[in-house]
C-alpha cells in the first residue's frame, strides 16, 4: 500500500471536531499530512469537479485575510476540507507575489485569526500544537536560544521582551503564564513567513499571484506617489496606499498617510493626487484639511506618529527595526 494511500486509511477514521482542529490549524504536520492524503495534483487541481473550489478560497483568504476579516469556513467536512487545501495554496500564491512586505503582512494576518481561536482551546490541543511547531516551554521557562528567536521582532516594539528585562536562569528565561500563548502566536508567524517552493508551479497560480500583486501593491497609475520614492516606503504606508484605493481606510490611518507625506515636505498638490485615489475623494475638503495638518491653518503642525503609536491603532504588524516610518523612509531611500 502506497504512502497516500495508508494516509488515507488512517484519516477516514478521523470524525469532524478532528478535521476541524487542522482547518484551524493549517500551520501543523498533521494538516499537511491530511492535504497529502487526498491525493490531489496541484497540476490538475483546477480540473477537479470538487476541489477546484479551494483555489478561490485560497485568494478569498488572501484578500480578506489582509483586510482583517477572514474567518475559516468550518460549517461542513467539505468545507472544512476546501479552507485547509486552501492555506497551502495561499500560501505559495503569496510567495509568487515576491514582496517580504506581503508576505509578512499575510502572515500576521493570517496568525491574528489563528490567535482568536487559540485563546479559546483546549489545554491538551494547545499542547499538541506547541509539540508540533517543538516549542518547549516548562514551568514558565523556555530556552534562551528559543526565546532570542521568538522575541527578536517583538523586543522592538515592546521593551519587556527585551532580553534585559528578563531573569536568566541556567539557560532559561522565565516567562509569565500570560506570555506563553503570545509566545506561541509569534511561532505560529515564524512557521507562516517561511519560504515555500514556487518552482514549475502551474501558470492558472502564477496569473493569480499576477492580478493580486495589481491589486495589493497597485501601479503608477493606481497610485500616484509622485515625488516618493516608492522602493522606500515602510510596509504600513505600503498598506495604507492599498486600503486608500479600497475605501476600507480608517480615520487612523488617513491621519498617518497625511502627515507621513506632509512631514516629508511634499508639494500639496502632489499629496493631492496620492488621495484622488480615495472612491470619496473631495478635492476641496482635502486641501482644507492638509492646511491644517501642515499648520497652514492653525498653530500646530501635525507629525507623523511614531511606530509604538501605529502599531497600537493596530496598522502595524512588521519588524522593520526603526522607530518611526520617516526614519525607515529616509534610511532606505539612501
Amino acid at each position: 500500500m502506497s504512502d497516500i494511500n495508508l494516509l488515507r486509511v488512517i484519516f477516514t477514521l478521523m470524525n469532524d471536531s478532528e478535521l476541524k482542529i487542522l482547518a484551524k490549524y493549517p500551520f501543523m504536520k498533521k494538516s499537511k499530512e491530511y492535504v497529502d492524503s487526498l491525493g490531489l495534483n496541484i497540476d490538475n487541481l483546477k480540473e477537479n469537479p470538487v476541489y477546484s473550489a479551494s483555489i478561490g478560497m485560497a485568494q478569498e483568504r488572501i484578500l480578506n485575510s489582509l483586510r482583517g476579516n477572514f474567518k475559516p469556513n468550518l460549517e461542513d467536512a467539505l468545507s472544512m476540507e476546501l479552507t485547509l487545501i486552501s492555506y497551502p495554496i495561499a500560501r505559495i500564491v503569496i510567495n509568487l507575489i515576491g514582496n517580504n512586505n506581503i508576505i509578512k503582512e499575510y502572515a500576521s494576518s493570517e496568525v491574528e485569526t489563528i490567535y482568536d481561536s487559540l485563546r479559546e482551546e483546549d489545554p491538551e490541543i494547545l499542547e499538541s500544537i506547541m509539540l508540533d511547531l517543538n516549542l518547549k516551554i516548562t514551568e514558565n521557562r523556555i530556552s534562551l536560544i528559543d526565546y532570542i528567536h521568538l522575541t527578536s521582532g517583538l523586543s522592538v516594539y515592546e521593551k519587556k521582551w527585551k532580553l534585559i528585562n528578563r531573569r536568566v536562569n541556567h539557560g532559561y528565561v522565565e516567562i509569565t503564564e500570560g506570555e506563553i500563548l503570545y509566545l506561541l502566536k509569534e511561532a505560529i508567524r515564524l512557521k507562516i513567513i517561511e519560504p515555500v517552493e514556487i518552482k514549475n508551479v502551474p501558470n492558472y497560480l502564477k496569473g493569480i499571484s499576477q492580478n493580486l500583486k495589481s491589486i495589493l501593491i497597485g501601479t503608477e497609475k493606481q497610485v500616484k506617489i509622485g515625488q516618493l520614492n516608492k522602493s522606500a516606503l515602510p510596509p504600513c504606508i505600503n498598506s495604507l496606499l492599498v486600503v486608500l484605493q479600497s475605501g476600507e481606510i480608517s480615520h487612523n490611518g488617513m491621519f498617518i498617510l497625511a502627515t507621513f507625506v506632509t512631514n516629508l515636505g511634499m508639494e500639496t498638490d502632489k499629496i493631492v493626487e496620492i488621495f484622488s485615489v480615495f472612491p470619496k475623494f473631495d478635492e476641496k475638503k482635502t486641501r482644507y484639511q492638509l492646511g491644517f495638518l501642515t499648520g497652514e491653518r492653525g498653530s500646530t503642525k501635525y507629525t507623523c506618529p511614531t511606530c509604538v503609536t501605529i502599531k497600537s491603532y493596530g496598522l502595524c504588524r512588521w519588524d522593520c527595526k526603526v522607530k518611526h516610518p520617516l526614519q525607515y523612509y529616509r534610511r532606505h531611500s539612501k
